[in-house]
C-alpha cells in the first residue's frame, strides 16, 4: 500500500491501512484467518459495497477463500450480503450500525457463558452421582459457575442500557 500519491498526499489504501490491521489482528485474536480480517478490513472501510469480484481482484485471494471467508463474516453478523434483483452477483456491506453490533456481540458472549454453564451443571450432576471420583472439581466448578453467573448478569445490565 503506497502511502503518498503524486501530489505527496497520504493515500486512500495507507487511510484504510489502520481499519485492515486492526480486523486481521481481530482476526487472529478470535482463531480465523488473516484473509477474513483483511475482508472485513475492506468491507468496512469501502465506500460502497463490494462484489466478490471486487474483493478478489483487492485482495488477490481466490474466488473460493473469499467466498467462504465472506460467508463466514456473514454468518458472524459483521457483513450483509445484498441481493440485486437480476443481477447474479453478491455485494457485500459491513454492518456498523452500533446497536446491531452490540446486539451481535452480547449474544456471543451470552451463547459462550451459556454454553459453559450448561457443561459446569452436567459435570456438576456426574460428579454428585458417583460417576465420577473427581470431587475436588466441585470447588472449581461453583467457583466457576459463579464467574459465569456475574457474566450473564453483565450481559443483561448492558442489553438494557442504550447506546444513545
Amino acid at each position: 500500500m503506497d502511502s503518498k500519491n503524486a501530489n505527496g498526499d497520504v493515500s486512500n489504501q495507507d487511510i484504510r491501512r489502520h481499519i485492515i490491521n486492526a480486523c486481521i489482528q481481530w482476526a487472529r485474536i478470535k482463531g480465523y484467518s488473516d484473509s477474513a480480517g483483511f475482508l472485513r478490513g475492506l468491507a468496512i472501510s469501502a465506500k460502497d459495497p463490494l462484489s466478490l469480484d471486487d474483493l478478489v481482484r483487492e485482495t488477490g485471494y481466490s474466488k473460493s477463500t473469499v467466498s467462504s471467508n465472506m460467508n463466514l463474516l456473514e454468518n458472524l453478523g459483521l457483513v450483509k450480503r445484498i441481493v440485486i434483483p437480476g443481477d447474479k452477483r453478491h455485494l457485500y456491506e459491513a454492518i456498523i450500525d452500533p446497536e446491531v453490533i452490540r446486539t451481535k456481540m452480547l449474544d456471543a458472549i451470552a451463547r459462550e457463558l451459556q454454553l459453559f454453564c450448561e457443561a459446569l451443571n452436567r459435570t456438576e450432576s456426574d460428579i454428585l452421582a458417583g460417576k465420577d471420583e473427581a470431587k475436588y472439581l466441585l470447588e472449581r466448578v461453583a467457583s466457576l459457575r459463579q464467574s459465569y453467573e456475574l457474566g450473564k448478569k453483565t450481559i443483561d445490565i448492558l442489553r438494557k442500557q442504550s447506546l444513545k
